[in-house]
Order: C-alpha cells, then sequence, then structure tokens
C-alpha cells in the first residue's frame, strides 16, 4: 500500500507524474486484504520518501491507523519511506510495527545504521531501490552511484538479513520481474539473507516466477487494477502451502514454566534455552517456521503464556505455529493476535473434533494444524491425549483420516517411541500416514542425523522437525539445508 496525501496510490517506474490514486480509504482496503486472509502488509509513505519527515503528512495519521488495524487483527505489517531518524524507528516499534524499512538513511548515516544493526536487525528491512543495477534514494529521485551488491555486502556484514529489493525499470509497469536480477542476487547472498521480490508483478505467473527467485514478493498494482483478484491470490497461497515441492525445516520450542524443555520419550525433561533467545536464533539462521508448544498448558488446565508467545512472534518473520492449552475458537483467536500464523490442537481436536471444523471455517483451513502423539501398538499405533500421558484407544490412521475430513490443514505426527532417542523418525508411521491423507504431514520425533531427515522426506513427509539437534547446536540448519539440495530435495536456501 503505497500512501500519498492520505490516499492509496500507485506510480509508474517511481515517476510522480504517472500516480494513479485507486483509494481514499485506505483503511476499507486493508480490510479487503485482511478478509482475504494476509498475513503481512507492505506499506510506504510516499510523502515522507519525497520530503524526509516521516510525521509532517497528511499520511502519517492515516498510516498510524493502519497499524492499529493490522494489530487489532494479528496481520503483520512493515512501513517505509521517510524514516530518517532512530526517534521514527522506535516510535513505530513502540506502534506495534513489525518491520522497519530504510532506505536512504541505510546509506546516508553509517552510525545510525549500526546502532539499529546491533539492537533491532530482526526488525530492521533494507530497501535496495535498483536502477540498472545503482542504487537510488530520495524517493528514487537520486542516484547514489553505490552498486547493489556493494551495498548488499556490506549490510550482510553488520548483521542485517532482511532485504526489499526493487527493480525501478519494472516497478509499475506490469512487465514482470527481473528474473536476471534476482538470480545473480541468489547466488551471491549469504544463505540466511531472505530477498523479497518487487517491481513489474502483474499476474499470478509473475507471482510464482518471483518465489522461484526470492523468499517473498510484493503485490500491488497487479491487486488494484483487477489483474490478481484477492480470491485467485489467496487460493494460489493455500496451493503452494499445501504443495509438496519446497520441503521445510521446522524447530520446535516445548516450553515449560517459560523455558524451552527436551526430554527422551516425553520424559526427563532438561532445560534448553530461553524461548525468545532461541527463537530468534532460529529466526537468522535459517529455519522455514518455528512451533511453540506449550506442553504443560493442558496438563495445568490454563491457557498458552501469552505474553511468552508475543515476545517470540515479535522476534521472528517466519511463520510460527503455537499449541498447547487451547480448547476454544477464542483460544484460538488470541493465540492468533498474538502473532501465530496457525494453532496447533491435539487434546482439544480429540475431546470435541468439530473444534477443527469451527476453526478452519474461521481462519481457514491452513491455520489448524493437528498435532498427533503416536505411539507403536502391536501392528499399528495408538492416539495419545494430555502431552502423551494417557492412551485414547485410537488407531492414529483412522484418526488422522477423521481430522482431515473436519478440516485439519496440516498434521505434526510425532512418534513417541522415538522422540529425542536420536535414532531416526519412524518411517512406517510416516509412510503409512502420507499414503492415506493429502495434507501436508510433519514428521516429528527421532531426529539424529541429516541422513533422518532425508529418509523422512523420502517417505513422504512435507516438512521435518526436531528439537534438541538444534538446541544443543548438533546440527546447523544451513548444512543440513545444504545436504538435502545436494540429494536434489527443494528446500529454501
Amino acid at each position: 500500500m503505497d500512501i500519498r496525501e492520505g490516499k492509496v496510490i500507485r506510480l509508474t517506474q517511481g515517476d510522480f507524474s504517472k500516480q494513479i490514486t485507486y483509494s481514499n480509504d485506505p483503511i476499507a482496503i486493508l480490510r479487503q486484504f485482511i478478509e482475504a486472509g494476509a498475513l503481512w502488509i507492505h506499506v510506504v509513505n510516499l510523502d515522507g520518501a519525497l520530503t524526509g519527515d516521516f510525521r509532517e503528512n497528511l499520511s502519517y495519521p492515516v498510516i498510524l491507523n493502519l497499524v492499529t488495524l493490522s494489530k487489532q487483527a494479528g496481520v503483520k505489517i512493515q512501513i517505509g519511506g521517510g524514516i530518517r531518524n532512530i526517534e521514527i524507528v522506535k516510535l513505530l516499534i513502540d506502534k506495534g510495527v513489525d518491520r522497519i524499512i530504510l532506505g536512504t538513511i541505510a546509506l546516508d548515516d553509517e552510525k545510525l545504521l549500526n546502532i539499529l544493526a546491533k539492537q533491532d536487525k530482526n526488525r530492521i528491512a533494507i530497501a535496495l531501490d535498483v536502477y540498472n543495477r545503482k542504487i537510488r534514494i530520495k524517493g528514487w529521485r537520486l542516484d547514489s552511484n553505490l552498486d547493489i551488491f556493494t551495498v548488499l555486502f556490506k549490510m550482510e556484514n553488520l548483521g542485517i538479513r532482511n532485504f526489499i529489493v526493487t527493480d525501478i525499470m519494472k516497478d509499475g509497469t506490469s512487465k514482470g520481474l527481473n528474473t536476471n536480477l534476482f538470480l545473480e542476487l541468489i547466488e551471491n547472498k549469504k544463505p540466511d539473507t531472505r530477498i523479497i521480490a518487487s517491481g513489474g508483478v502483474s499476474n499470478m505467473n509473475d507471482v510464482k516466477n518471483a518465489l522461484q527467485y526470492a523468499d517473498g514478493v510484493i503485490v500491488g498494482k497487479a491487486l488494484y487494477n483487477g489483474n490478481i483478484s484477492l480470491t485467485a491470490l489467496g487460493t494460489f497461497l493455500d496451493d503452494l502451502y499445501t504443495s509438496r515441492l519446497i520441503k521445510r525445516i521446522i524447530p520446535c520450542l516445548d516450553v515449560k514454566n517459560g523455558r524451552v524443555v527436551k526430554g527422551v520419550k516425553f520424559k526427563n525433561l532438561r532445560d534448553s534455552g530461553d524461548p525468545v533467545e532461541l527463537a530468534r536464533f532460529y529466526n537468522d539462521n535459517g529455519a522455514d517456521e518455528l512451533v511453540f508448544l506449550d506442553i504443560s498448558a493442558t496438563l495445568e488446565g490454563r491457557k498458552s503464556m501469552l505474553n511468552t508467545i508475543r515476545s517470540v512472534a515479535e522476534e521472528i518473520f517466519i511463520p510460527l505455529t503455537v499449541g498447547g492449552g487451547i480448547k476454544t475458537i477464542e483460544d484460538m483467536t488470541e493465540i492468533i493476535k498474538a502473532g501465530a500464523e496457525k494453532v496447533s490442537i491435539n487434546s482439544a481436536a480429540i475431546n470435541d473434533p468439530n473444534l477443527i471444523t469451527k476453526g478452519a471455517k474461521k481462519f481457514g483451513s491452513q491455520c489448524i494444524v493437528v498435532a498427533i502423539d503416536a505411539k507403536k501398538k502391536g501392528e499399528s499405533w495408538e492416539v495419545y491425549s494430555r502431552s502423551g500421558t494417557e492412551p485414547t484407544g485410537l488407531d492414529v490412521l483412522e484418526w488422522v483420516k477423521t481430522v482431515v475430513d473436519k478440516g485439519a490443514g496440516e498434521l505434526l505426527v510425532t512418534s513417541m517411541d522415538r522422540d529425542g532417542t536420536n535414532s531416526g523418525y519412524d518411517l512406517d508411521l510416516t509412510r503409512a500416514i502420507t499414503d492415506i491423507v493429502s495434507v501436508p504431514v510433519i514428521a516429528s520425533g527421532g531426529a539424529g542425523n541429516k541422513e533422518h531427515f532425508l529418509e523422512a522426506i523420502n517417505n513422504g513427509a512435507e516438512a521435518v522437525l526436531a528439537a534438541s539437534l538444534f538446541h544443543f547446536n548438533i546440527l546447523k540448519i544451513p548444512d543440513l539445508k545444504e545436504y538435502l539440495n545436494t540429494h536434489d530435495v527443494l528446500v529454501r536456501i
């Protein structure tokens, strides 16, 4: 959403004489995006970009209203345009902005950039606005004469890992992404650097193409002129989420009494660290998603620890799934508003399978993960509830068919027999489930080396989850991804 004089507008190639006004009501536009299922909103204060003053313009109060609404809806928001001092950065963070986009200031004020890189690097993204490989500043009006890769490498060396790259020649033209530029970025960036592509997206094919070359893509003009409908975009994202092409690496934070713990076969728990610190570490080191499980909430008859969840969500920009103590739609709403993209239910689903359907109808199936703790029983597996303490008598294979029919969008399947043993995933369990359901299955329990992850994926898992291997730095996620990539597994590098 590009905001100028309080209105939603779009430019062509950054030329203010080629402005098109799409709406006088940015709040109404934001509501449409929220209703369509948007998880991130990208906002630029064009008045601020032009004048260098983020606050003294008609767009500033409108943007504050956008921030308020996004927070109420549990949608993350990133904002740029005229942010040129630390006071504005702190103000926006205090208002609840999830990510601050720095452009001109990143090149003009090295001292300030160093401070922000140390204090708020996870909340900072650098806007690299490119014209013939050179960075432009001051609302795209001035050429800095700096090569994009010179700037990228400098920022990476400061520890910054989020970049929004716009090809000005393509912006607003609806002629497609500059794939050569983004291919070169992929080949030269650090493994854990995330590139969000912008400029030239005109249709769904452009969106799909962009995601082959970048970690995300910004869509603007194509939405406003109707070339991409919100319905089509939402359907595409659902399909992408459930596709079996890109495999995901997911660390799991089992949290008890405010600390991450890990045991063997759900017993003998030992302290593994602070959840916020670990979340920050995984965000910066290549995790595709994060699972936060409040493992004692159900046993203690309480809700999940919302303050801790908020603190974790504020530190990461990867999808967050939260489970533990979720019994009602109201509980789900609180968790999502606290910053989670997905909720995981286990015992509550067993007690009331219709809760799955209610959640799927309200938030979409992609937001509902059913966790299944499975233990071998003869030639089959039995479902356990209440953090693996109570057998239910339910057959795992029958139960997975039930929860998928009820609307579950994903299954988190943990082998209790393998949990914490480092002896490898239960491949028979993984294959048996993936053979009978179409939704993504996350394999959990037993990872001990790189080969175990590959085996789980080759036996049908769309994602692989681990805890102790990652918590105790036995295996680094970038090394694991490199290994999987060399074995022809498509992962986000």
